[in-house]
């Protein structure tokens, strides 16, 4: 087995994995890259990108069938053809990707490896990882291997086939009714994006509501515009067995005993860190009681000279927390101050209308014990909602009262996701929502509202 020395080696291509072997190449270093799988990672392979290229397409031919009329304009014979929409998405994901794969594969200093990289142990201060038929060294491991779809234990359920994340986005034919287990972000944005396709759709959560995560208001929000939109939603309910018919179709025996009978079956309950083939135990890598690896607020491990970023060490489970894994980590490693205490964590459900959500919950507020004010408004009587014919959805604004620093916020409704980063940058900066007093914003935009919105804040009982 031939064996090669460097200072720095990278397991795991995902988001944060190239960016620290691109910059710590450009400081002088002797860097390794592995990636077991695909470049890019879950973002860019089956997560962000393509399932935003997919809801565009879906999104169009939601609006030719629906929206059309309501502004002026007659269409007729609406068709998705889905193997097209799928071409358009591999399209767009190869081309970024086979880009990273020519810059990384060509490079004269970055050793880029495409196999599964283990820690083989180490003597303290130099560690060693395998991969393919090779051994490499380093004083410096940085671990960037993401996270994966897990199957609930359902009897019966690995007697059927099912759909992931990831499978999903290979089908080339509209399903006739696909079954959703979970109602949480990634079994909704593809439950909605599916029944614009054209399918039957029934999502199936256990949980009394969806996106149990988010405040009752919101839940109850996005479940009426999705039921507006024809998707079946089963709350407070899961599936007790599942199994083929003769005639192939995917049963599902109810907890409450009934029945449901579907063409396809996505499983969408929840992911787990990729943290179990890595040959943690050869150097002592602790990890906690869900696997991800345990690492201080520089993202270093249990071992000295081990570092976990991205959604393997639990901190962040979106792209841009794993982006900005990197950011604070190079930092670090050059002598900076920044680090993930500092982070205010934001993020988006991509249903249409989409959520932003940025901070505290109201829950989360009402139980900090300070003395909080909030302020909600309805997307309804937005003039740029009004105008675009997209009125679904609604704000809330959480505010310290004491010191006037924004706690939170809820943004579900049109560019909901792009509105949100508004209130993230002030909470980053430490502007008081009272700032929106005299700031002048353009009409007629959504965030237009943040001057008024903040007139009607309220204590909290």
């Amino acid at each position: 087995m031939t064996e090669s020395s460097h200072d720095t080696i990278v397991i795991g291509a995902g988001q944060a994995g190239p960016a620290l072997a691109n910059t710590l190449y450009q400081r002088g270093e002797k860097v390794a890259l592995i990636e077991a799988r695909l470049l890019g990672g879950t973002c860019l392979n089956d997560g962000c990108r393509p399932t935003k290229a997919l809801r565009a397409s879906a999104k169009v031919a939601y609006a030719a069938r629906t929206a059309a009329a309501g502004h002026g304009i007659t269409v007729s014979d609406v068709h998705v053809d889905l193997a097209e929409v799928v071409a358009r998405k591999d399209k767009m994901i190869d081309n970024w990707r086979s880009g990273a794969e020519r810059y990384f594969g060509q490079h004269e200093s970055i050793d880029y490896h495409v196999g599964r990289g283990r820690l083989a142990g180490s003597d303290g201060t130099v560690h060693r990882v395998t991969v393919n038929d090779m051994t490499l060294t380093a004083p410096r491991v940085i671990i960037n291997t993401g996270a994966r779809h897990t199957m609930p234990p359902i009897e019966g359920l690995d007697g059927v086939p099912t759909l992931n994340n990831t499978t999903i986005l290979e089908l080339t034919e509209v399903p006739e009714h696909l079954l959703v287990f979970g109602g949480s972000y990634i079994g909704l944005e593809f439950g909605q994006m599916f029944r614009r396709f054209g399918a039957q759709v029934t999502v199936i959560e256990y949980g009394d509501r969806l996106v149990g995560r988010e405040d009752e208001d919101i839940s109850a929000a996005i479940t009426e515009f999705l039921v507006e939109e024809d998707v079946s939603v089963r709350t407070g309910v899961g599936a007790s067995s599942v199994r083929m018919d003769p005639d192939g179709a995917i049963v599902v025996g109810l907890s409450d005993g009934g029945v449901l009978d579907g063409s396809h079956l996505l499983v969408a309950t929840g992911r787990r860190p990729n943290s179990d083939d890595l040959g943690l135990e050869t150097v002592g890598v602790a990890t906690d009681e869900r696997g991800y690896i345990e690492t201080d607020r520089h993202f270093l491990t249990t071992v000295p000279g081990i570092y976990a970023v991205g959604d393997v060490n639990g901190k962040g489970a979106f792209t841009h927390t794993a982006y900005q894994d990197y950011e604070i980590l190079a930092d670090h490693l050059a002598g900076g101050e920044r680090h993930v205490a500092d982070r205010v964590v934001t993020y988006g459900l991509f249903t249409d209308p989409p959520l932003g959500r940025v901070g505290m919950t109201e829950r989360d507020a009402r139980a900090s014990g300070r003395r909080v004010g909030m302020a909600r408004f309805e997307m309804a009587t937005l003039t740029r909602a009004a105008l675009e014919g997209e009125t679904a959805g609604l704000i809330k604004l959480l505010v310290d009262l004491d010191t006037e620093q924004i706690l939170g916020a809820a943004t579900l409704g049109l560019t909901g996701d792009e509105i949100v980063a508004t209130i993230s940058i002030m909470m980053h900066a430490g502007v008081p929502y009272t700032a929106f007093r005299t700031w002048l914003p353009i009409h007629p935009v959504v965030g237009e509202f943040w001057p008024t919105i903040i007139q009607q804040i309220e204590e909290l009982d």
